[in-house]
């Protein structure tokens, strides 16, 4: 490795060789750095290998070097990237400007609560210097908000936020906007900083609580056209309201404690765009652990808290049918555990009734793999209600069970679930007499009869028809292989 020649701003290597063009970049960046002389230089070794040290650093040319195999790089480099997780967000500063501020840049009240001593500072902040706090930290700074950026729930929004920002000669979003929440651990303002009517704020491991959806909006404003921003954004501000958590007692600062405070905020604050329920669990430690789960298992990208890839969709590193939506992942866990009606209800995420064993169950998420595989072959595109796919849950039910019964292939599954489906309906309509409904026939006019498969799945019944005939199935047929029965059968039934 050249590291040695790079660093010292060669551009050819020792033959004579021109360096290509992306060596030429390095080398024009690092002279680029203004304040070089604080890094240290560090090399990653994208490699699945095991080197001891003393080799790595004879590679390397005396540079110590880290060694990103498969699981780290997925892990530690893909994940966070397509989260927009990759840079954390410890030590903040932000300007600010002086102008049009009559009382100082900032209003300061301090609260009271049982465990902690809480600074509350509202100031307006020039809305650039959000977008660029947005834009280089991305999601790591929402990691206690209920949402990520809501690309396409919150498109009215976020229209209207931009629009708002926009508007030639005017500061109307200051008016207009909600502003942020931001929580820091230590929170410093000096407005004596050499220059007329510029001040500075800083903040320690700041995480925005509400207003995620503002910020990145601004970011996304920003990107549109960098080379203009500084016109577009000037005299724009956006009110942001600090809070400050300091704890009474530090050998007493209680996790869990501090943990509640910030949920009861973060709740209380956000009202621009509705929390839903899921949004509620989104944090809880269980499903960052399945998170981390599926991926590490099957490369499945969870969304436990809404909008969290879209900065992997935005940038074109994933497609948006990658990203495995938290609710159908509860449903489909539910189908395959053989809990249909409870996998068909509204209100999943109240109901589910998992343990959390259960839910990191590992042969119990790889029977869900199966099933995720099946339903994207059988299930309609829109699966935002239950009435919609509830027939398709049911196929997946019964394709995993010829899996794990037959020991079928899921391509080969596939191929049978719908005779099993149309074999299960004909059973129903013979012992079900009651889901009969009446329609008038369109050609006779005369009223007629029939089973309807919808007031079946409506009922008690579907779940216990379902299971009972998937028992029954693997017990007598273990190929699984359906018969259909001949023309006359059928008209004798019919």
């Amino acid at each position: 490795m050249d590291i040695e020649r790079i660093t010292t701003g060669h551009d050819k290597d020792e033959a004579g060789n021109q360096y290509n063009g992306k060596i030429q970049g390095l080398i024009r960046k690092i002279s680029e750095i203004g304040d070089v002389a604080r890094y240290n230089y560090q090399v990653a070794i994208l490699a699945n290998c095991s080197i001891s040290s003393q080799n790595v650093r004879k590679l390397t040319g005396g540079f110590n070097a880290d060694i990103f195999d498969f699981s780290r790089v997925y892990n530690d480099l893909v994940f966070p990237i397509i989260s927009g997780t990759y840079f954390k967000a410890s030590d903040l500063t932000i300007k600010l400007d002086l102008n049009n501020k009559s009382a100082g840049a900032k209003t300061s009240y301090s609260v009271n609560t049982p465990s902690y001593e809480c600074e509350i500072t509202v100031l307006f902040v020039p809305a650039i210097e959000i977008a660029e706090v947005m834009d280089k930290y991305r999601n790591s700074v929402l990691e206690f908000n209920p949402r990520s950026y809501l690309d396409l729930d919150g498109q009215n929004v976020n229209a209207a936020i931009k629009e708002t920002l926009l508007r030639p000669d005017s500061n109307e979003f200051a008016l207009m906007n909600n502003g942020l929440t931001i929580l820091s651990d230590e929170t410093n303002l000096n407005e004596r900083i050499g220059q007329h009517n510029k001040a500075q704020l800083r903040l320690l491991n700041p995480q925005i609580i509400n207003g995620g959806q503002t910020a990145y909006t601004l970011s996304r404003a920003l990107n549109e056209d960098r080379e203009n921003a500084a016109q577009r954004f000037q005299g724009k501000e956006v009110l942001v309201k600090v809070i400050t958590l300091t704890a009474k007692d530090a050998s007493q600062d209680n996790v869990a404690e501090r943990r509640r405070l910030i949920d009861e905020i973060s709740a209380a604050t956000n009202r621009q765009t509705a929390v839903i329920t899921t949004d509620k669990f989104s944090n809880e430690s269980i499903h960052l652990d399945v998170q981390k789960l599926l991926f590490d298992r099957f490369g499945l990208l969870y969304e436990r808290k809404r909008g969290e890839f879209s900065d992997g969709v935005f940038a074109g590193y994933i497609d948006r049918s990658d990203v495995l939506d938290r609710t159908l992942f509860m449903r489909l866990l539910l189908t395959v555990y053989g809990r249909i009606g409870r996998a068909v209800r509204k209100r999943i995420f109240a109901i589910h009734g998992f343990s959390y064993a259960e839910l990191k169950d590992v042969a119990l998420l790889d029977r869900f793999s199966i099933g995720l595989e099946l339903f994207r072959k059988i299930a309609p595109r829109n699966t935002n209600s239950p009435k919609k796919f509830r027939d398709a849950l049911a196929k997946v039910y019964i394709g995993v069970s010829m899996i794990n019964d037959a020991k079928m292939s899921t391509s080969e599954a596939y191929k049978h679930i719908d005779s099993a489906w149309d074999e299960l309906l004909r059973q129903v309509a013979q012992t079900r007499k009651k889901h009969a409904t009446r329609y008038v026939d369109p050609e006779t006019g005369n009223s007629r009869t029939a089973f309807s498969p919808e007031k079946w799945m409506n009922s008690a019944d579907f779940q216990t028809d379902l299971s009972e005939f998937v028992a029954k199935q693997a017990k007598s047929t273990p190929s699984w292989k359906i018969v259909q029965p001949n023309e006359a059968e059928v008209e004798a039934t019919a």
